[in-house]
């Protein structure tokens, strides 16, 4: 299967899954509107006809509780997709904070831990 084909697939069945676990159907555009991008566009990802952008990619990985390298099918299926339980306080503090933020907030956030992080690859090439 190419990589295309796993991240469609998982696009997919990560939408089933997920509305098996909340005991209903969840619609591609249900998805669609709280990820914001279009129910057509979806549709595309789910049959590899097109692949998300990084923006994207990272807003359907939070929606499902899942790593984008997942999403992305570049690591390894994981039968378990129920959610993890974190224990350690900070990082549930974290993630509490995280989950109050809009979606221009996330973004702000991870570009500023990606500058901290690595700042060399965040310098024009002027």
């Amino acid at each position: 299967m190419n990589p295309a084909t796993d991240m469609a697939t998982r696009l997919s069945d990560l939408r089933l899954q997920k509305g098996k676990a909340e005991g209903r159907r969840i619609t591609q555009q249900e998805v669609a509107d709280i990820v914001g991008i279009g129910r057509s566009t979806l549709a595309s990802y789910e049959k590899g006809h097109d692949k998300p952008g990084r923006e994207t990619m990272i807003a359907l990985a939070q929606y499902y509780g899942v790593s984008v390298d997942f999403v992305a099918g570049t690591s390894p299926v994981n039968s378990d997709l129920s959610p993890q339980t974190v224990e350690d306080p900070d990082e549930l503090a974290l993630l509490n904070l995280w989950r109050a933020l809009n979606q221009d907030e996330r973004n702000l956030l991870l570009t500023l831990f990606e500058k901290a992080i690595r700042p060399s690859s965040t310098k024009s090439s002027a």
